[in-house]
């Protein structure tokens, strides 16, 4: 049960990213990002209605032509979190327990959050590649595309998909 929600939230977030890309493609401006969840992801921004049921059904397409670079974004979370651990690790180890000596290994601690932050994109990706996405979309279909947020600020829309049952989400 867990790994077909897994599954589920994990080609919701490939479509999800790959919408954002194609949004970007055609001129879209920040804010502009998005939420993933078993049942669809969300998309935050100035986006029109007509224009987001456009573009993921483009997405969709483009992930089932085997395009599956789509599914990876450079503005991912799981980068932001890959380089923030990356770095801290390095800093914190460069730091040591000891606290003599600790203000003379700073500038050297600093350098380990830099290089953590320089690391985050690849290792971001390469984690988004094998866990966080999944662009093999396995029948998936875009249901519906609903604003809930509608107006001059950035808008909110839901895009909710249907995926075939693998097994059932709730044991009976």
């Amino acid at each position: 049960m867990i790994e077909h929600i897994v599954r589920r939230v994990r080609r919701n977030h490939a479509l999800e990213h790959a919408t954002v890309t194609l949004l970007l493609e055609r001129g879209m401006a920040p804010p502009l990002g998005g939420y993933s969840t078993p049942g669809g992801f969300f998309i935050f921004g100035r986006v029109r209605t007509g224009l987001l049921q456009e573009v993921v059904a483009e997405a969709l397409a483009g992930l089932n032509a085997g395009n599956e670079d789509l599914a990876i974004s450079p503005h991912c979370g799981t980068n932001l979190a890959a380089g923030t651990l990356i770095g801290v690790l390095l800093a914190n180890a460069i730091l040591g327990k000891r606290r003599k000596g600790r203000l003379k290994r700073l500038p050297l601690a600093i350098l380990g959050l830099a290089v953590g932050v320089a690391l985050g994109r690849p290792v971001g990706n390469a984690l988004q590649r094998r866990y966080t996405t999944l662009a093999q979309m396995g029948g998936l279909e875009v249901d519906r595309v609903t604003s809930l947020w509608p107006g001059d600020a950035p808008g909110l829309h839901r895009v909710r998909t249907l995926q075939p049952q693998v097994g059932p989400l709730m044991s009976s």
